[in-house]
């Protein structure tokens, strides 16, 4: 695990036994425990950074050529937790590349804008804020590809808001998924 700050220090720190103490961890309890640990330390750390002042959480509602709505958020967001995540063989999101949207907090899917027959949404380029939940991670139901992704859920009540004023449920994909944040996968091979 990393240290990105303390209270009593604003000096970044580093664990240079991160690894040692993984396998020291995973020596005395079950695998399951180390990871909630891990999650649990990350959680914290995001929490401790989500109170500083200095740090703006807000995103851009931007659309697709598809219809897929989302709220674009600066990619240092997945570039800053990325290397809290401590697994083998993680990568960043598929859309993490050149051509991709990036870091990204769904919105409204194409098949719902389609459904809904929504021609416009007009709160397109509006700026929304957000605040952190969570941390996890999971074996993604639907992601075939993938084996393992971790999220960070946040918190976006003006998102809510604008998916109830076009008649959607208030999450996408009516599954009852946090928003959130896609911030590493882990492949199957």
């Amino acid at each position: 695990m990393k240290i990105i700050f303390s209270k009593k220090s604003k000096k970044k720190k580093k664990t240079k036994n991160k690894k040692f103490l993984k396998r020291y961890w995973t020596a005395l309890e079950p695998k399951s425990y180390v990871e909630l640990m891990v999650a649990q330390a990350i959680k914290s750390q995001i929490k401790e950074a989500s109170k500083n002042k200095e740090i703006e959480l807000v995103g851009t509602l931007r659309q697709k050529d598809d219809g897929f709505v989302y709220v674009k958020i600066d990619d240092n967001f997945i570039d800053g937790i990325f290397p809290l995540i401590d697994d083998v063989d993680i990568k960043k999101p598929p859309y993490f590349d050149k051509d991709g949207i990036g870091a990204h907090i769904s919105a409204i899917t194409s098949d719902e804008i389609e459904d809904k027959e929504i021609k416009e949404i007009k709160e397109i380029g509006k700026e929304l804020s957000f605040t952190f939940k969570e941390v996890y991670s999971t074996n993604p139901q639907g992601w075939d590809e993938m084996n393992r992704v971790w999220f960070v859920a946040v918190d976006i009540p003006e998102l809510v808001k604008i998916r109830k004023r076009y008649g959607l449920p208030e999450t996408y994909e009516n599954k009852g998924h946090d928003f959130h944040i896609t911030v590493a996968v882990r492949e199957n091979k």
